[in-house]
């Protein structure tokens, strides 16, 4: 409101200096009458021009704008759907595979899990991999590498989550799937054992543990290794310091498993663990998981239908409008005759 009332007072302005002065200086100012008319003269001129200005290019526009918001929907889709065929293709192969290989290929594992004497891991999100350099990581990477350079799959019925696991917390590792916390035992059991399996909250493209945090006391989650279930029931919830790993450790006759995961989302300031204990007898079999679909992208989805809608009524408008301005001309030629 302010600047039309400052719009109107310049015009007043320049009314009475032409008065005075006796210069028309507001015949030099086309006005918006004669704006439009001009406007008309040159759509009618050049009609595809004036079409796709009116209509082509705001479909365009519209199509452009909802295909970037579809993109992290549609790629979260992409490559949860990639993480679990991933994790069909590995439980294929083990189930294929020699049971005498299998069994091979566990123990030394559990002999590896047994040289072991403590636990002593990182904060798999500081970026450090120093670790790397090491004898022990070499002799670390050759355990559970068979087949496909997997080591399991872990399976949360409840949040619908079925990645791979692999070795270490890399960038490049945790970009794919789940990563096994060096440091950690080995994921496949056994008593004063506790292996960590860990993997990102709030990527753009993919869910991974986003819905950890949905997690409850007395849920189950499942670990796969070699083709040998073994079930976890939750029984601690916690949210710690990165470098806190005191509930890490290993605990005296407990078989446990821990997921770790940063907290808050979007903050990361802390991290999540979920930890359960080994639930017998086993091997167990895990219930058939649902399709990932978090909160975030419903409602992201019910933004997006909006918008189109929204956009489409815009188009319709732009269309019927533009149809009256052609008709319009024409009745008034007709009355003249």
């Amino acid at each position: 409101m302010s600047f039309i009332k400052f719009a109107k007072a310049c015009r007043s302005s320049l009314e009475r200096v032409e008065r005075l002065a006796g210069l028309h200086i507001l015949k030099s100012i086309p006005n918006e009458s004669s704006a439009n008319e001009s406007s008309a003269d040159s759509d009618s001129a050049n009609p595809k021009k004036s079409v796709f200005k009116c209509v082509i290019e705001p479909i365009i526009l519209a199509l452009a704008a909802i295909l970037c918001f579809t993109y992290p929907v549609a790629s979260t889709l992409w490559n949860n759907h990639v993480s679990k065929q991933i994790s069909i293709d590995y439980d294929k192969v083990t189930y294929n595979q020699a049971a005498s290989v299998r069994q091979s290929i566990l123990k030394s594992a559990r002999k590896y899990n047994a040289r072991r004497k403590k636990i002593f891991t990182a904060d798999p999100y500081d970026g450090s991999d120093n670790y790397k350099k090491t004898a022990d990581y070499k002799s670390y990477i050759e355990q559970l590498d068979e087949p496909m350079g997997i080591m399991g799959i872990i399976k949360i019925p409840k949040i619908g989550v079925k990645l791979p696991i692999y070795h270490g917390a890399s960038r490049d590792v945790l970009a794919r799937g789940a990563g096994h916390l060096y440091g950690t035992d080995l994921p496949v059991g056994g008593k004063n054992r506790h292996t960590v399996i860990t993997a990102h909250t709030g990527l753009p493209t993919a869910t991974m543990f986003d819905g950890l945090i949905d997690m409850k006391r007395g849920d189950y989650f499942y670990i796969d290794v070699q083709g040998y279930t073994m079930r976890y029931k939750v029984f601690r919830i916690s949210v710690v310091d990165p470098h806190d790993i005191s509930l890490l450790q290993r605990e005296k006759g407990r078989d446990l498993a821990t997921l770790l995961t940063c907290t808050p989302y979007g903050v990361n300031s802390h991290r999540l663990l979920v930890t359960g204990y080994r639930v017998l007898p086993d091997p167990a079999h895990a219930p058939e998981d649902h399709l990932q679909w978090p909160f975030w992208m419903t409602m992201f989805l019910i933004a997006l239908i909006s918008c189109a809608v929204v956009l489409a009524t815009m188009i319709i408008a732009i269309v019927r409008k533009r149809r009256n301005n052609n008709i319009a001309p024409q009745g008034m030629h007709i009355c003249e005759k």
